[in-house]
């Protein structure tokens, strides 16, 4: 965090400038929050004389006004900028420094929400190049009938599974009565795999 201190009319003193390093080193764990590690800090120091209708008389106290703005250099980008006017010096530092706290919460919270944001979307995207919309909303697992019309002999089951365009074909076996499974090979023949169960 780099900060500039300007004094407009005003010279900042040492405890003045201590005051102002310490309470943002105290705050700089709003900006490691939102991820905002490089940030310039510029505070102004100025001084005005208060308006004659707020004091009688030639009693006019002299204003001191704290100028803060915090420049954010990475994502996002942006700034803050806060003020406060008081007779006291340390006292619109110690409010205009209240002021940039709330500032940079609600900072931390955006970026937060954003980064959440952007989480779901990618997930989103994700699930969209992975699966087409159809298959995201059907259930993992389809419960189906099987259906065995007739039985019918090994050739039969070969010659119908290779008609069908289907990979897995059961039957029973008009031989030996058994429900047997002809399926398709990966180097374009067909296997028979013999469950011994007893058809229906």
């Amino acid at each position: 965090m780099n900060i500039e201190f300007i004094g407009k009319g005003i010279e900042w003193t040492e405890a003045m400038k201590a005051f102002v390093e310490g309470k943002l080193e105290r705050l700089s764990r709003f900006l490691k929050d939102a991820e905002e590690d490089q940030v310039e800090v510029v505070v102004t120091l100025s001084t005005s004389r208060a308006k004659q209708k707020d004091y009688a008389g030639d009693s006019r106290p002299t204003l001191y006004r704290v100028d803060i703005d915090i420049y954010l250099k990475t994502w996002g980008g942006g700034a803050l900028h806060a003020w406060e006017e008081d007779t006291d010096t340390f006292s619109a530092l110690d409010r205009v420094m209240d002021e940039i706290e709330r500032q940079l919460i609600k900072l931390k919270q955006r970026r937060h929400e954003l980064r959440r944001k952007g989480h779901k979307i990618k997930e989103e995207l994700i699930m969209e190049e992975i699966l087409p919309h159809e298959e995201r909303e059907r259930p993992l697992i389809v419960d189906e009938e099987l259906v065995i019309e007739k039985p019918m002999s090994v050739e039969d089951a070969v010659f119908e599974l290779q008609n069908s365009g289907v990979y897995f074909l059961p039957f029973i076996d008009v031989e030996t009565g058994t429900l047997k499974i002809a399926y398709r090979k990966r180097g374009g023949n067909f296997g028979v795999i013999n469950t011994k169960c007893k058809g229906f």
